[in-house]
């Protein structure tokens, strides 16, 4: 998981409520004015609501940006305004309802003072290390530029200056054209050569970390933009088109700006930051606790397997991860060994190659579970699209030639389960419609994802996913 200006954001905002809750809270026992049993149930919801009332003003006033945290002055007058904000909310509700047992104002005054010096020190903390992640480049977004244009050059050129150099790199140039892929052009592109052509861009990405594809070409060329577009739809990018500045620089709904040229956003990377930490946290937690919990059943599989037939019992096969990168996924055997079968036909509901045994591993699905060693190797998700073997077909028609969008799978890591699997599209697919819809669901689960949408996925696949006449 690579650091984002979010992703700190929302760190900083999570240790605000923190330290004002229990600022608040150690005041107000040190002060003497609580009694000695502490605090009740209701007042430590006055002061959750105290905590939450000053985040949210904070949200409110715009606090949580990063070119924020290196202004202390700015920040503490923030402070003092918005845990006025709290004060004024817990006075009101204590003089209404607090009766004898109110604490006196001079005390909640004290409290809220106490809270603005913890609160402003902390930011001192903060802002020294956004200098430090700044400095070190910690937060640097990696660029790869499609296009050896003029707009090129200058994007490459803003992302030299020192205002911009620790936020932005170009790391590599594409460009398709055969007279842009010799060295005259180094001098177009600020001393960058090409790297090579677009089609070479999806190997490059699968091997070194971008955060942004700046498809660099004028608008007039919007048959090339949408042809490019297409192409790039499998990667796991932010990927963006400049703007003319004096023409149209508006404040669209998807708009920004990298290095300062403004730029619209055709495709967002669907996970980072904060959201991407939460798949991973997740991942890892539910795959090392489910292989603990499934090893005796997988123990008792592998036997049962191998007193079947001959071979091994733990299955390895090619298939594609996220950026389209192969990897090999694992899985228990359940058919004959065939060297000949590159998995790209699928399997039918009664194909003489399962075995007795495979036949059941399949129906409950335990066939699948040695892929919680994927997820552990970084390569699968516990939920995500059903990870397909490279050169799949559908109908004797390459899966990505009769689905225009199949390619977008592959902007997040494959799945053991996923939405589209709960919804009808375990048991293989053997037709154009039903890879159609199949695509649909995953590209809905990629653009909702959301960690309730997974808990509530991996439910559904415990409770009635993993059995059942369709899954052969």
């Amino acid at each position: 998981m690579r650091w984002t200006f979010g992703s700190f954001n929302r760190l900083v905002l999570l240790s605000d409520l923190v330290m004002c809750g229990a600022v608040l809270l150690l005041a107000s026992h040190l002060d003497g004015s609580v009694p000695a049993g502490g605090q009740t149930a209701p007042e430590i919801a006055l002061l959750l609501l105290d905590s939450i009332v000053f985040v949210s003003c904070m949200i409110f006033a715009g606090a949580y940006r990063f070119e924020n945290y290196r202004k202390p002055l700015n920040e503490a007058a923030r402070f003092a305004f918005c845990l006025a904000a709290g004060f004024t909310v817990v006075a009101g509700l204590e003089a209404l309802f607090g009766g004898s047992a109110a604490h006196p104002p001079e005390a909640l005054a004290m409290w809220h003072v106490a809270a603005w010096v913890a609160l402003s020190a902390g930011r001192l903390a903060v802002g020294r290390v956004a200098r430090h992640m700044i400095e070190t480049n910690r937060l640097r977004r990696n660029i790869v530029i499609v296009g050896s244009t003029e707009i090129a050059g200058q994007i490459i050129r803003n992302t030299q200056t020192p205002e911009w150099r620790h936020y932005y790199r170009v790391v590599a140039v594409f460009d398709d054209r055969v007279n842009r892929l010799h060295s005259e052009h180094r001098d177009e592109n600020e001393g960058i050569g090409i790297t090579g052509a677009i089609d070479t861009l999806h190997a490059y990405i699968q091997e070194h970390p971008v955060d942004i594809v700046v498809i660099a070409l004028p608008w007039e060329a919007t048959e090339r933009i949408f042809g490019l577009l297409e192409r790039l739809q499998m990667i796991a990018a932010d990927i963006v088109l400049p703007l003319k500045q004096n023409v149209l620089n508006l404040r669209l709904p998807h708009g920004g700006q990298v290095a300062g040229i403004p730029v619209l956003e055709l495709m967002r990377e669907p996970l980072k930051g904060t959201k991407a930490l939460l798949k991973l946290v997740e991942d890892y937690t539910v795959a090392a606790v489910g292989l603990v919990l499934v090893a005796p059943i997988l123990a008792l599989a592998a036997l049962a397997i191998k007193l079947e037939s001959p071979g091994p019992a733990l299955f390895r096969q090619p298939r594609l991860g996220l950026n389209n990168k192969p990897f090999m996924i694992y899985k228990l055997r359940t058919m004959r060994l065939d060297p000949s079968d590159d998995g790209s036909r699928g399997t039918f509901r009664e194909d003489p190659r399962i075995t007795r045994v495979g036949a059941f591993l399949r129906r409950t699905s335990i066939d699948e579970l040695p892929q919680l060693l994927n997820v552990l190797r970084g390569e699968m998700s516990v939920v995500g699209p059903r990870a397909h073997v490279p050169k799949m077909l559908v109908s004797d028609q390459l899966y990505a030639e009769a689905v225009r969008r199949y390619a977008t799978r592959s902007r997040l890591k494959p799945g053991i389960t996923g939405w589209a699997q709960i919804n009808g599209m375990r048991g293989g697919i053997h037709s154009v419609e039903k890879a159609r819809k199949g695509v649909e669901l995953d590209t809905y689960y990629i653009e909702n994802w959301s960690l309730w949408l997974d808990l509530k996925i991996m439910a559904r696949t415990l409770l009635v996913g993993m059995v059942g006449r369709d899954i052969f």
